[in-house]
């Protein structure tokens, strides 16, 4: 249909807005940039001091979340912008971040961080909720399932770990991966995850007993 042009280094993130108008793109060049679908215009940019490496939207599309970070143990951020003009709601440093993901509810983002951790802030002002912890290496992928009731997180370490958002109780350890996870889903009815890794295997596992 069309290339949107501008980035001057790797593209790491893409996501479009719920309402389908939008996409949304995080790069090396440290750049934020949102596009119109229509016509393949750029909105806005908002340039980072880091490279952009995450980003998703909200449930109703009006901000999208982003996280920043270098290759190798660099700091990092989880900033939240508004839709309409790129202005950045609230920021907040640490670790450099490899993956965020927005609750399916809107009340929380989850942010995966190479501190090993996966931090949960509340999506209205920035405060953090809890840290999760638990991995031994980089967070590279975290999901909500679509009930907003669990966070399923990818690492590093090679396992695949469910948590409950409520109390940030870790409900189990999903091993059987031999190299890096490095995403993870869940299906559309809360009822199983979907995990990819570095060893080239998909794997698929049930929510209620892994």
């Amino acid at each position: 249909v069309r290339t949107l042009t501008g980035h001057s280094s790797y593209v790491f993130a893409v996501a479009f807005s719920p309402d389908s108008q939008y996409i949304a793109s995080g790069s090396g060049d440290r750049t934020l940039r949102l596009w119109r679908v229509s016509d393949g215009a750029q909105k806005w940019s908002w340039t980072s001091d880091i490279a952009l490496r995450a980003v998703a939207f909200s449930p109703d599309g009006l901000t999208l979340v982003s996280g920043s970070g270098n290759v190798g143990p660099t700091a990092g951020a989880v900033q939240l912008l508004r839709t309409s003009d790129g202005a950045v709601l609230w920021t907040r440093t640490g670790a450099a971040v490899r993956a965020v993901a927005f609750s399916p509810d809107g009340r929380t983002v989850a942010s995966g961080s190479q501190d090993q951790t996966v931090r949960l802030w509340s999506a209205s002002d920035g405060t953090e909720v809890r840290t999760l912890t638990g991995h031994s290496d980089y967070v590279r992928a975290v999901a909500f399932s679509p009930d907003s009731q669990y966070i399923a997180s990818g690492s590093r370490d090679g396992t695949l770990r469910l948590w409950r958002v409520a109390d940030g109780t870790e409900l189990r350890t999903l091993t059987g991966h031999s190299h890096y996870v490095l995403a993870v889903a869940f299906s559309p009815d809360s009822q199983y995850i979907a995990s990819g890794s570095g060893d080239r295997t998909l794997r698929l596992w049930r929510v209620s007993d892994g």
